[in-house]
């Protein structure tokens, strides 16, 4: 056993007791372990779509390198996202060991594309979009999360039938198709707002179906570039903070300076940290999660809220036992001073 000593939890001075990994107590104790002169401690971080940090890819792998990276920087766990490219290069891409990697917890796989709609493929390489394909997703090792454009031929069955939480992204389709969608499984919209149509009072589309759809998540990307902040706001209130996960949508540029990088087989141009294509496209965030929550708590939202987006939610939708600070929960945590300024971050219990 070991114990993280003074830390203010819900604003009370508190000790956290773990054993093997796993929360065992809250409560003053008298075990040894690190004392944290009473900086605030919240869940881990858990980014469900995140594509590069550091120079690497997702696609390319060293995603233990970049797992590394990100507890330091804040994120305690997270999905490797993959995309839009060859059957091959997807297969690749997720045969790696998630159980031998350090640093941040490899949860499993977000797959964005190859499955979308290619009006609105954004940064993905239309190249290789194809029609939904369950085989595929059954082939990829540990892939838990699927992005599909849900007025394909046959997205439906795929839907109903995919072993992975489904979200919707990518895409053209109106309210009705987005509706039946979310009816048949779907559980998410992928970065909302981007790479959708509007909200708009008569066409509310996919972001009216979310909404209408109970038990139904919005990604968003916090960053201050993909959203406004009045939008950040607006989806929170038409959403309610329980049903709002924040992202980073990261790219390989994110913790480098600005310049040229790829992204999927394209020329990703990153300036004043705004990632795009040749065609101005925005090609991911040069954030990390935890510059997210930070940006959404200076937007307005508070920072239990902003906090609870990014680890109590995403947790609930992939059906973790993480994302809250309480007996038998993963001992995944963040602390942070006063200003939110990251002090440390523990995954594993890893004191």
């Amino acid at each position: 056993m070991k114990a993280i000593k003074n830390v203010r939890l819900f604003g009370e001075l508190t000790d956290i007791c773990i054993d093997d990994g796993v929360i065992l107590s809250v409560g003053k104790t008298d075990l040894p372990g690190e004392d944290f002169g009473g900086n605030k401690i919240y869940p881990g971080l858990i980014d469900i779509h995140a594509h590069g940090y550091i120079g690497y890819d997702t696609m390319e792998g060293h995603i233990d390198e970049m797992s590394r990276w990100l507890l330091s920087r804040g994120t305690t766990s997270w999905y490797p996202t993959t995309m839009t490219m060859s059957r091959s290069d997807i297969l690749r891409a997720t045969e790696v060991d998630i159980s031998k990697i350090g640093g941040a917890s490899v949860l499993g796989f977000h797959m964005e594309g190859p499955f979308i709609n290619p009006d609105y493929k954004g940064a993905q390489n239309g190249e290789f979009i194809t029609p939904p394909d369950l085989s595929l997703v059954s082939e990829c090792k540990n892939v838990k999360i699927v992005t599909i454009a849900p007025e394909l031929e046959g997205s439906l069955e795929f839907i109903k039938n995919c072993p992975a939480i489904v979200s919707l992204g990518h895409t053209a389709a109106d309210y009705d198709t987005a509706k039946a969608a979310f009816d048949a499984g779907a559980k998410c919209l992928t970065h909302t707002f981007n790479a959708m149509p509007p909200f708009l009072h008569r066409a509310p589309g996919p972001i009216g179906a979310g909404a209408d759809s109970e038990g139904a998540y919005a990604q968003l990307i916090s960053d201050g570039k993909h959203t406004h902040p009045s939008t950040v706001r607006m989806l929170v209130k038409l959403f309610g903070e329980g049903r709002v996960i924040l992202i980073s949508d990261a790219m390989r540029a994110t913790g480098l300076s600005d310049g040229e990088y790829d992204f999927g087989g394209q020329k990703i141009t990153v300036t004043d940290g705004y990632a795009r294509t040749d065609g101005g496209n925005l090609a991911g965030s040069t954030s990390t999660l935890f510059d997210c929550v930070r940006s959404a708590i200076s937007f307005g939202i508070s920072e239990e809220a902003a906090v609870k987006m990014a680890s109590e939610n995403p947790a609930r939708l992939m059906g973790l036992n993480k994302g809250k600070i309480a007996e038998g929960y993963d001992a995944d945590f963040i602390i942070v001073d006063d200003c939110f300024n990251l002090v440390k971050a523990i995954a594993r219990g890893e004191v």
